[in-house]
């Protein structure tokens, strides 16, 4: 049985509300897994709905860079 499809936030949506987002470890209980059924290293969340989000490779390198810094 698949899930359904993560919401996908892009760098404009990102930009727009930056606060909104963060990135959590996939090994979160609450964390979705992987369309493969593997836990994702990362997740995003969005506060403001208070559900899992996907982003784009640019948001992403962004959040973790981030992280580093």
């Amino acid at each position: 049985m698949e899930g359904t499809p993560l919401p996908k936030v892009n760098m404009e949506t990102y930009l727009r509300t930056p606060d909104r987002y963060e990135l959590r470890s996939g090994q979160e209980e609450a964390a979705p897994s992987c369309p493969y059924g593997n836990k994702y290293q990362w997740i995003g969340f969005d506060k403001e709905l208070q559900t899992y989000v996907r982003f784009t490779k640019s948001v992403f390198k962004k959040l973790i860079q981030q992280q580093t810094d």
